[in-house]
Protein backbone atom coordinates (compact mmCIF):
# COMPACT_ATOMS: atom_id res chain seq x y z
CA UNK A 1 0.00 0.00 0.00
CA UNK A 2 1.33 3.02 -1.34
CA UNK A 3 2.20 6.10 1.59
CA UNK A 4 -0.93 8.27 -0.40
CA UNK A 5 -3.35 5.25 0.35
CA UNK A 6 -2.13 4.57 3.77
CA UNK A 7 -3.25 8.50 4.13
CA UNK A 8 -6.96 8.33 2.52
CA UNK A 9 -7.66 5.42 4.53
CA UNK A 10 -6.60 6.55 7.93
CA UNK A 11 -8.29 9.81 6.98
CA UNK A 12 -11.61 7.94 6.22
CA UNK A 13 -11.26 5.84 9.37
CA UNK A 14 -10.91 9.21 11.45
CA UNK A 15 -14.36 10.56 9.85
CA UNK A 16 -16.09 7.39 10.49
CA UNK A 17 -15.02 7.26 14.08
CA UNK A 18 -16.16 11.39 13.83
CA UNK A 19 -19.85 10.07 12.83
CA UNK A 20 -19.83 7.21 15.04
CA UNK A 21 -19.48 9.22 18.00
CA UNK A 22 -21.57 11.94 17.21
CA UNK A 23 -24.39 9.98 16.02
CA UNK A 24 -24.30 7.89 19.25
CA UNK A 25 -24.34 11.00 21.13
CA UNK A 26 -20.79 11.00 23.20
CA UNK A 27 -20.31 14.50 22.11
CA UNK A 28 -22.19 17.31 20.58
CA UNK A 29 -21.91 19.27 17.34
CA UNK A 30 -18.17 20.27 17.08
CA UNK A 31 -17.17 19.87 20.17
CA UNK A 32 -14.65 16.79 20.25
CA UNK A 33 -12.27 15.31 18.19
CA UNK A 34 -10.30 12.28 16.72
CA UNK A 35 -6.67 12.39 15.60
CA UNK A 36 -4.20 9.23 14.61
CA UNK A 37 -0.61 9.47 14.28
CA UNK A 38 0.36 8.66 11.01
CA UNK A 39 2.69 5.45 11.26
CA UNK A 40 6.47 5.89 11.08
CA UNK A 41 6.53 9.89 11.14
CA UNK A 42 5.72 12.78 13.43
CA UNK A 43 2.45 13.85 11.27
CA UNK A 44 -0.69 13.71 12.83
CA UNK A 45 -4.45 13.48 11.03
CA UNK A 46 -6.84 14.97 13.23
CA UNK A 47 -10.26 16.64 12.86
CA UNK A 48 -10.70 20.13 12.40
CA UNK A 49 -12.39 23.20 13.58
CA UNK A 50 -12.84 27.10 12.19
CA UNK A 51 -15.61 28.64 10.30
CA UNK A 52 -15.75 25.55 8.06
CA UNK A 53 -16.14 23.19 10.23
CA UNK A 54 -18.61 20.15 9.94
CA UNK A 55 -20.21 18.84 13.10
CA UNK A 56 -18.59 15.22 14.33
CA UNK A 57 -21.70 13.62 12.67
CA UNK A 58 -21.48 14.71 9.72
CA UNK A 59 -17.22 14.93 9.69
CA UNK A 60 -15.97 14.17 5.75
CA UNK A 61 -12.42 13.25 5.00
CA UNK A 62 -11.91 16.55 4.26
CA UNK A 63 -12.50 17.80 8.04
CA UNK A 64 -9.32 15.88 8.64
CA UNK A 65 -6.48 17.52 8.48
CA UNK A 66 -2.52 16.99 8.99
CA UNK A 67 -0.14 18.70 11.87
CA UNK A 68 3.08 17.87 12.83
CA UNK A 69 4.01 17.18 16.94
CA UNK A 70 4.70 20.47 17.12
CA UNK A 71 1.30 21.40 16.03
CA UNK A 72 2.26 23.16 13.22
CA UNK A 73 -0.91 22.62 10.68
CA UNK A 74 0.63 21.37 7.05
CA UNK A 75 -2.25 20.33 5.48
CA UNK A 76 -5.77 21.75 5.64
CA UNK A 77 -8.34 23.43 3.51
CA UNK A 78 -9.65 26.94 3.79
CA UNK A 79 -11.46 27.91 6.87
CA UNK A 80 -10.23 24.63 9.15
CA UNK A 81 -7.40 24.91 11.19
CA UNK A 82 -6.27 22.65 14.53
CA UNK A 83 -8.83 22.11 17.21
CA UNK A 84 -7.97 24.85 20.38
CA UNK A 85 -6.87 21.64 22.37
CA UNK A 86 -4.53 20.27 19.89
CA UNK A 87 -1.87 20.47 22.71
CA UNK A 88 -3.82 17.51 24.67
CA UNK A 89 -3.97 14.99 22.28
CA UNK A 90 0.37 15.84 21.03
CA UNK A 91 0.99 15.66 24.83
CA UNK A 92 -0.52 12.17 24.67
CA UNK A 93 1.90 11.14 21.33
CA UNK A 94 5.07 12.44 22.59
CA UNK A 95 4.35 10.71 26.07
CA UNK A 96 3.41 7.28 25.10
CA UNK A 97 4.67 6.37 21.49
CA UNK A 98 2.72 3.28 21.15
CA UNK A 99 -0.29 5.36 21.45
CA UNK A 100 -1.91 6.08 17.75
CA UNK A 101 -4.88 7.34 18.03
CA UNK A 102 -6.82 9.82 20.61
CA UNK A 103 -10.13 11.27 21.54
CA UNK A 104 -11.46 14.00 23.45
CA UNK A 105 -15.26 14.32 23.76
CA UNK A 106 -17.53 16.07 26.37
CA UNK A 107 -19.97 13.30 27.58
CA UNK A 108 -22.86 14.54 29.59
CA UNK A 109 -22.94 11.70 32.02
CA UNK A 110 -18.73 12.77 32.31
CA UNK A 111 -19.48 16.05 32.64
CA UNK A 112 -22.16 15.77 35.15
CA UNK A 113 -20.63 13.30 37.20
CA UNK A 114 -17.46 14.60 37.73
CA UNK A 115 -18.95 18.20 38.49
CA UNK A 116 -20.74 16.13 41.28
CA UNK A 117 -18.32 14.58 42.42
CA UNK A 118 -19.40 10.99 41.93
CA UNK A 119 -17.13 8.18 40.81
CA UNK A 120 -17.91 5.57 38.47
CA UNK A 121 -18.33 2.32 40.19
CA UNK A 122 -18.31 -1.07 38.62
CA UNK A 123 -22.39 -2.02 38.71
CA UNK A 124 -22.27 -4.74 36.23
CA UNK A 125 -19.85 -7.23 34.93
CA UNK A 126 -21.85 -9.52 31.97
CA UNK A 127 -23.53 -6.34 30.53
CA UNK A 128 -20.65 -4.75 29.24
CA UNK A 129 -17.27 -6.50 30.40
CA UNK A 130 -15.03 -3.99 28.35
CA UNK A 131 -16.87 -1.14 30.46
CA UNK A 132 -15.76 -2.98 33.66
CA UNK A 133 -11.82 -3.75 32.91
CA UNK A 134 -11.28 -0.07 32.25
CA UNK A 135 -12.87 0.80 35.15
CA UNK A 136 -10.65 -1.85 37.32
CA UNK A 137 -7.43 -0.66 35.37
CA UNK A 138 -8.15 2.43 36.49
CA UNK A 139 -9.67 5.77 35.20
CA UNK A 140 -7.95 8.49 36.98
CA UNK A 141 -9.74 12.11 37.02
CA UNK A 142 -7.51 15.62 35.99
CA UNK A 143 -9.24 18.32 38.45
CA UNK A 144 -9.29 21.06 36.23
CA UNK A 145 -11.98 22.34 33.64
CA UNK A 146 -9.76 24.28 31.79
CA UNK A 147 -9.12 23.61 28.12
CA UNK A 148 -6.11 21.67 27.61
CA UNK A 149 -4.55 24.45 24.77
CA UNK A 150 -0.97 24.81 25.68
CA UNK A 151 2.07 22.29 26.01
CA UNK A 152 1.92 23.33 29.97
CA UNK A 153 -1.42 22.36 30.54
CA UNK A 154 -0.69 19.11 28.24
CA UNK A 155 2.02 18.06 30.55
CA UNK A 156 0.14 19.20 33.45
CA UNK A 157 -2.92 16.96 31.82
CA UNK A 158 -0.36 13.96 31.05
CA UNK A 159 0.66 13.84 35.14
CA UNK A 160 -2.87 12.45 35.76
CA UNK A 161 -3.41 10.64 32.65
CA UNK A 162 0.22 8.88 32.91
CA UNK A 163 -0.35 4.98 30.99
CA UNK A 164 -4.04 4.95 31.13
CA UNK A 165 -6.59 4.19 28.42
CA UNK A 166 -9.01 6.69 29.67
CA UNK A 167 -8.54 9.83 31.62
CA UNK A 168 -11.70 11.68 32.92
CA UNK A 169 -11.67 15.75 33.21
CA UNK A 170 -13.41 17.34 36.05
CA UNK A 171 -16.84 19.14 34.71
CA UNK A 172 -15.01 19.02 30.92
CA UNK A 173 -15.28 15.52 29.46
CA UNK A 174 -12.88 12.37 29.10
CA UNK A 175 -9.84 11.90 26.38
CA UNK A 176 -9.00 8.17 25.36
CA UNK A 177 -5.95 6.38 23.94
CA UNK A 178 -5.35 3.61 21.98
CA UNK A 179 -3.03 1.70 19.31
CA UNK A 180 -5.79 2.29 16.61
CA UNK A 181 -8.69 4.16 15.93
CA UNK A 182 -10.66 1.68 16.30
CA UNK A 183 -9.52 0.78 19.89
CA UNK A 184 -9.73 4.35 20.59
CA UNK A 185 -12.91 5.15 19.24
CA UNK A 186 -14.35 1.89 21.50
CA UNK A 187 -13.13 2.59 24.96
CA UNK A 188 -14.73 6.37 24.05
CA UNK A 189 -18.15 4.53 23.75
CA UNK A 190 -17.56 2.01 26.39
CA UNK A 191 -16.28 4.91 28.90
CA UNK A 192 -19.93 6.53 27.73
CA UNK A 193 -21.99 3.88 28.77
CA UNK A 194 -20.24 3.16 32.05
CA UNK A 195 -21.36 6.81 32.90
CA UNK A 196 -24.21 7.19 31.27
CA UNK A 197 -25.48 3.76 33.72
CA UNK A 198 -23.88 5.15 36.25
CA UNK A 199 -25.49 8.44 36.16
CA UNK A 200 -28.80 6.52 35.85
CA UNK A 201 -28.23 4.57 38.81
CA UNK A 202 -27.31 7.52 41.05
CA UNK A 203 -30.36 8.88 39.89
CA UNK A 204 -32.67 6.03 41.14
CA UNK A 205 -30.67 5.48 44.55
CA UNK A 206 -27.26 4.40 46.36
CA UNK A 207 -25.09 1.95 43.55
CA UNK A 208 -23.58 -0.90 45.16
CA UNK A 209 -20.73 -2.30 43.32
CA UNK A 210 -21.18 -6.08 41.77
CA UNK A 211 -19.28 -8.44 44.40
CA UNK A 212 -15.97 -8.82 44.99
CA UNK A 213 -15.82 -12.44 43.58
CA UNK A 214 -17.82 -11.71 40.26
CA UNK A 215 -14.27 -9.19 39.79
CA UNK A 216 -12.19 -11.98 40.35
CA UNK A 217 -13.72 -14.40 38.28
CA UNK A 218 -13.13 -11.34 35.01
CA UNK A 219 -10.02 -11.16 36.60
CA UNK A 220 -9.16 -14.67 36.05
CA UNK A 221 -10.72 -15.25 32.36
CA UNK A 222 -8.92 -11.99 31.32
CA UNK A 223 -5.70 -13.40 32.53
CA UNK A 224 -6.78 -16.44 30.60
CA UNK A 225 -7.39 -15.09 27.47
CA UNK A 226 -10.71 -16.12 27.78
CA UNK A 227 -12.14 -12.67 26.56
CA UNK A 228 -9.72 -12.20 24.19
CA UNK A 229 -11.07 -15.42 22.34
CA UNK A 230 -14.30 -14.39 22.16
CA UNK A 231 -13.34 -10.03 20.93
CA UNK A 232 -10.76 -10.64 18.98
CA UNK A 233 -10.46 -9.49 15.41
CA UNK A 234 -12.33 -11.38 12.84
CA UNK A 235 -11.34 -12.66 9.16
CA UNK A 236 -11.52 -9.41 8.06
CA UNK A 237 -9.37 -7.88 10.95
CA UNK A 238 -12.07 -6.10 12.43
CA UNK A 239 -13.68 -5.97 15.48
CA UNK A 240 -16.75 -7.25 15.75
CA UNK A 241 -18.02 -4.18 17.60
CA UNK A 242 -16.24 -1.64 15.43
CA UNK A 243 -18.37 -3.30 12.97
CA UNK A 244 -21.79 -3.13 14.54
CA UNK A 245 -21.17 0.51 14.77
CA UNK A 246 -20.51 0.90 11.46
CA UNK A 247 -23.76 -1.42 10.69
CA UNK A 248 -25.93 1.01 12.84
CA UNK A 249 -24.62 3.86 11.47
CA UNK A 250 -24.56 2.56 7.94
CA UNK A 251 -28.59 1.91 8.68
CA UNK A 252 -29.48 5.63 9.78
CA UNK A 253 -28.13 7.01 6.90
CA UNK A 254 -29.91 4.76 4.53
CA UNK A 255 -33.54 6.10 6.76
CA UNK A 256 -32.19 9.68 6.44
Amino acid sequence: MTKGQIVKDLRKKIALSCRILGNRGVTRGAFGHVSARLPGSDRILIKSKGPEEAALEFAREKDIITIDLKGKVLEAPKGLDAPAETEMHLAVYRARPEIMSVIHAHPDWVVLLTACEKPLLPIYAAYNPPGLRLLLEGIPIYPRSVTIVNEELGVDFMKTMSDKKVCLLRGHGMTTAGASVEESTLISLNVFELARMNYLAYAIGEPKPIPGQDIEEYQRRWASGFRKRMTGPSSTGEHSDWRYHKELLKRQSLHL
